[in-house]
């Protein structure tokens, strides 16, 4: 069981990359170096979770696989914990803190773009319920209606078909508890929200 959040390019690829934001810092700014820094997109895929959240990653073109901030934002704003806040889940850079603040300043503030975001939402939703939609199968594997299955170990021919490196950055996520906070970020327990049963 996958009890993560699914980057908006597994649901819809061209769209992902047309409407990535991208902020060009040509020179430091809150101490952050200039560079290329790209705001990745993550939902929770649950057709039956409403989080109504979005989590987003920022890159830096130099680095694309390495995350420097993971910012979680709600768009609710009257939920108590909707952010932006620095996601506790996820290992943030000496930047992140600054980033937040330039994401929040140079894309959070404007409607187009949360409204965006939201578009986003809905169609990771309606893909993950929808059996005929190209990313279902992918986007069903973020989640199960059976929480127990997350504690089975792999079988060996499954781990040995796992690059290593992939393997050991499964191992190092997290474990979340049925009383823990929810790592979609809604505020409810895991039990509760994305780990309930069917």
């Amino acid at each position: 069981m996958n009890l993560y959040l699914v980057p908006f390019m597994k649901v819809d690829r061209k769209l992902a990359l047309s409407e990535t934001r991208v902020i060009n810092l040509q020179a430091p700014e809150l101490g952050v170096p200039p560079g290329s820094y790209a705001i990745m997109e993550s939902y929770c895929a649950d057709p039956h979770c409403d989080c109504r959240r979005v989590m987003l990653t920022v890159i830096e073109e130099r680095r694309p696989t390495t995350p420097l901030a993971t910012i979680s934002y709600a768009f609710d704003r009257d939920n108590p914990d909707a952010g932006p806040f620095l996601d506790p889940l996820n290992a943030q850079s000496p930047y992140a803190e600054a980033l937040m603040e330039l994401v929040y300043y140079a894309v959070l503030s404007d409607a187009l773009y949360l409204a965006r975001l939201e578009r986003h939402y809905a169609m990771t939703k309606a893909a993950a319920a929808d059996p005929t939609h190209p990313a279902y199968a992918a986007l069903r594997e973020s989640f199960t209606d059976d929480p127990d299955e997350y504690l089975e170990p792999l079988d060996a021919e499954t781990e040995a078909a796992l690059p290593f490196s992939e393997f050991k950055r499964l191992l190092s996520r997290p474990r979340v508890g049925r009383n823990d906070p929810c790592p979609c970020g809604s505020g409810k327990k895991y039990k509760v929200c994305c780990g309930r049963k069917s």
